[in-house]
C-alpha cells in the first residue's frame, strides 16, 4: 500500500476544503503516515487526530461545521482559532488566546480524546512549522516528541508549539518560547514539505496549493469601490494583503519541490543529500482549488464551511481516479 504525506496548508477558513481531503483519505483506507502544518491546517490536522473514526462520522469540530446552526457557527469560530477579543483594546493585536481555554476548545482535556491521539501518534508523524521572528527562520516542531508522553506538562508545551503556528500578526499577539517571538510558519512556508521529503517511510505527497485566487478581480473591486468606505475598504485590503503573504511563497515553495525531483532524477538517485539533509525523490500530487475565500465566517455566507469540505472530498477522490486512470494506461 502507498504510504502517503500530507500537507495541511494554512489558508484561514479555505481549510476546510483541507479537512475534506484528508478526511476522505481516510474513509478511503488510504495510508497516511507523516502530516505536516501549518497556520489554519493545525487545527485541521488536531482534529483528525482527535477522531474516533470507527464510531464518528466526522472528527468532532468538523461535525459542527457540517451541521452548522447558528450556535455551531460561534463555537466553530472559537474551536477553529481559539481566540476571544481583548477587553481592552491596546492596538498591537485584535485578539488574545487563553493557552487554557484553548486547550480545552480542542477536545485535549478530554480523557478519552487524549487517548485517541496517543494511539494516532503511535501510527502517524506529525510536524507544525512556525516561525522564529526573533531569530528570522522557521522552524519545525515535532508533536510526537513533545507528546512522547500525553498529560498536562507536555501539552502544556504542545500548545506553545500549536499556537506558535497559528499565530499572524496584528490579529494576534506573537508567541514567546524561550525568549524568542513565534508566528505562524506561513509567512516563510505556506506548505512545509521538507520534512516530507526527508522521510523514507513516505512513498507519495499531497498537497493542496490555495494561490488560484484572482487578486486582479479582488484589487479591482476595492480600487473602484465608492467614496466614504474607508472603514471596510480598509479591513478589506488588510485582510487581502495578509491573504497575499501567506499564500503566494507557494509558488517558490512548489518550485523548490519540483527542483529536488528533477534533480535527483537527473542524478539518476532515489535520494540524496543536500545542505545537510537528505531529500527522497517522491510524487507530489497537487489539488488546486479557484477563488476560495479565506475568511467566511459571515452572516451572508454561513454554509461556505460545508461547502469547501464538500469539494475537498470530491477533488480528492477525482484526483485518485485520474492516477488510477494514469496507472492503467501506463501497465497497458
Amino acid at each position: 500500500m502507498t504510504r502517503y504525506g500530507f500537507v495541511a496548508s494554512g489558508g484561514g477558513y479555505r481549510s476546510f476544503y483541507t479537512a475534506g481531503v484528508l478526511v476522505w483519505l481516510k474513509q478511503h483506507q488510504q495510508s497516511v503516515v507523516h502530516l505536516s502544518s501549518t497556520s489554519s491546517g493545525n487545527n485541521i490536522v488536531i482534529d483528525y487526530l482527535l477522531w474516533d473514526s470507527q464510531n464518528e462520522e466526522l472528527p468532532p469540530v468538523l461535525t459542527r461545521t457540517v451541521r452548522l446552526s447558528v450556535t455551531d457557527i460561534f463555537h466553530i469560530f472559537s474551536n477553529f482559532l481559539g481566540l476571544r477579543p481583548q477587553l481592552l483594546p491596546s492596538g498591537t493585536h485584535l485578539f488574545t488566546v487563553d493557552r487554557d481555554s484553548c486547550r480545552k476548545s480542542l477536545l485535549l482535556d478530554d480523557q478519552r480524546r487524549r487517548e485517541l491521539l496517543a494511539e494516532n501518534l503511535k501510527h502517524v508523524r506529525w510536524d507544525i512549522r512556525a516561525t522564529n521572528l526573533s531569530q528570522r527562520r522557521g522552524r519545525f516542531f515535532n508533536v510526537n516528541e513533545i507528546l512522547k508522553n500525553i498529560d498536562d506538562g507536555s501539552l502544556d508545551v504542545f500548545m506553545d508549539a500549536f499556537l506558535a503556528g497559528i499565530t499572524t500578526i496584528p490579529y494576534f499577539k506573537a508567541i514567546t518560547i524561550d525568549g524568542d517571538y513565534y508566528i505562524e510558519g506561513g509567512y516563510l512556508d505556506n506548505t512545509p514539505l521538507r520534512t516530507l521529503f526527508e522521510d523514507d517511510q513516505v512513498d507519495e505527497i499531497i498537497a493542496v496549493d490555495f494561490t488560484d485566487y484572482d487578486y486582479h478581480r479582488e484589487l479591482d473591486k476595492l480600487y473602484r469601490s465608492k467614496s466614504f468606505t474607508l472603514p471596510f475598504n480598509s479591513i478589506d485590503t488588510h485582510l487581502l494583503v495578509s491573504d497575499m503573504q501567506l499564500t503566494l511563497p507557494n509558488t517558490r515553495i512548489f518550485a523548490q519541490a519540483t527542483l529536488i525531483n528533477e534533480m535527483l532524477k537527473a542524478m539518476g538517485k532515489q535520494n540524496a543529500e543536500i545542505g545537510g539533509k537528505r531529500f527522497f525523490a517522491k510524487p507530489l500530487h497537487v489539488l488546486r482549488p479557484k477563488d476560495l475565500e479565506s475568511m467566511t465566517i459571515s452572516l451572508k455566507d454561513s454554509s461556505a464551511q460545508k461547502r469547501y469540505f464538500e469539494l475537498g472530498q470530491q477533488e480528492a477522490a477525482a484526483m485518485f481516479t485520474a492516477d488510477q486512470r494514469m496507472d492503467d494506461a501506463g501497465a497497458g
